[in-house]
């Protein structure tokens, strides 16, 4: 048995995965993250792959038809003519990481990578992500005159940065 991908219906993956679960083993990686309302903050769960969710199975073709049968499933990830399982190791990995880190989420900045602050007082400022010292901050290094400024930032402040005008992310976030 080896573990695979399952692509979703956008915002179907628990329907799916409670399906799936009647006939295989499923994993559906989800993180706590807080959810603005009009009047509060509400904690929900949302999945770390939006989209995705992983079954284990010996994948007949009785088993692979019962899967895409099930609502929401659009496809197995793979190549066009069979399903490509996903390492065991990757898995159990994410399983235990999720696990025992109560604050584990996606983090999708990585060393190095051009990020542009999209609120607060530095909204608009263009730099590169230094380092990620601890928990949702990150340092920010921006280079002027052949010097460097850095300050630690809130994750959720910034967004990966496109040289490409057409494909900037645009923030409708307020400060």
């Amino acid at each position: 048995m080896h573990w695979y991908a399952v692509h979703t219906r956008s915002r179907h993956e628990r329907k799916a995965a409670e399906e799936i679960r009647q006939l295989c083993e499923v994993f559906l990686p989800e993180y706590w993250c807080r959810s603005r309302r009009r009047d509060r903050f509400k904690r929900i769960r949302r999945p770390l792959f939006p989209g995705y969710l992983f079954v284990r199975s010996a994948l007949t073709p009785s088993a692979r038809l019962g899967i895409l049968q099930v609502r929401g499933v659009v496809r197995i990830v793979g190549n066009r003519s069979q399903p490509v399982p996903v390492p065991e190791v990757e898995v159990a990995s994410l399983q235990r990481l999720l696990h025992a880190a109560q604050d584990a989420g996606p983090h999708p900045l990585i060393q190095g990578q051009r990020v542009e602050v999209m609120a607060g007082t530095l909204r608009g400022v263009i730099g590169r992500v230094a380092s990620s010292p601890r928990g949702k901050r990150i340092v920010v290094t921006v280079e002027l005159l052949g010097r460097a400024v850095s300050a630690r930032l809130d994750t959720d402040a910034l967004a990966p940065y496109e040289d490409d005008p057409a494909k900037r992310i645009v923030s409708t976030r307020r400060s």
